[in-house]
């Protein structure tokens, strides 16, 4: 049971738009450009939860760090302590109330949502996705039919994200506003590192 639970929250998380070709393109290379403006970001956020029909399921709050390349740090302080962290090689998922850790390959869980693209500049993996928008307002989606993740939005206020939205495949929307920005200020290594504490259950879902 506790490991379906992990992999739900590490879907849900991870679970954490197309005109003329040449448009996308254009409206994808926008979107890079800036996001490789930004070499770290950090901030507070308020998340909002709703389903299909409009209707209120969770709020809470938390905290994210990124930085270039391929490291995040992502954590929830209510409506319960969870934390996602990733170094580029290995995601951690610890579930505080269960004590419970869960070890995933990063690079298989993380390049399977439009997520990865805030920190990759590979662009084998941007063309997994369709990008549409421009200067503050950008759609990520998926041409993957089966991603669980059907549309990222991404908003900025200049150089910053101001607000992100994750709607996955039932027409859930996860809204996170961001609070106490700072952005391309030195981020320590160590904040993407996990030390596993002696308490807790681990498994291990990594391909031996």
């Amino acid at each position: 049971m506790k490991k379906n639970f992990a992999k739900k929250a590490v879907a849900l998380m991870l679970s954490v738009i197309v005109p003329a070709f040449m448009a996308v393109a254009d409206q994808a290379e926008a979107l890079q450009k800036k996001l490789a403006r930004l070499t770290s970001f950090q901030a507070s956020f308020d998340q909002t939860v709703v389903d299909a029909s409009n209707k209120l399921i969770q709020q809470g709050e938390g905290m994210l760090s990124l930085k270039q390349p391929s490291l995040f740090r992502f954590e929830t302080q209510t409506p319960e302590p969870n934390l996602f962290v990733g170094d580029g090689k290995t995601l951690w998922f610890y579930a505080e109330v269960l004590d419970q850790v869960s070890i995933f390959d990063a690079k298989e869980q993380v390049q399977k949502t439009p997520f990865v693209l805030l920190t990759s500049h590979d662009p084998k993996l941007w063309a997994q996705y369709n990008v549409t928008g421009a200067d503050e307002l950008f759609d990520i989606t998926p041409k993957d039919p089966g991603n669980a993740v059907k549309k990222l939005s991404l908003k900025f206020s200049g150089l910053a994200l101001s607000q992100m939205v994750v709607m996955d495949s039932n027409g859930q929307n996860s809204t996170f506003d961001f609070n106490l920005v700072q952005y391309n200020t030195p981020l320590a290594s160590e904040l993407f590192q996990f030390a596993i504490p002696a308490s807790a259950e681990v498994d291990d879902q990594r391909v031996k």
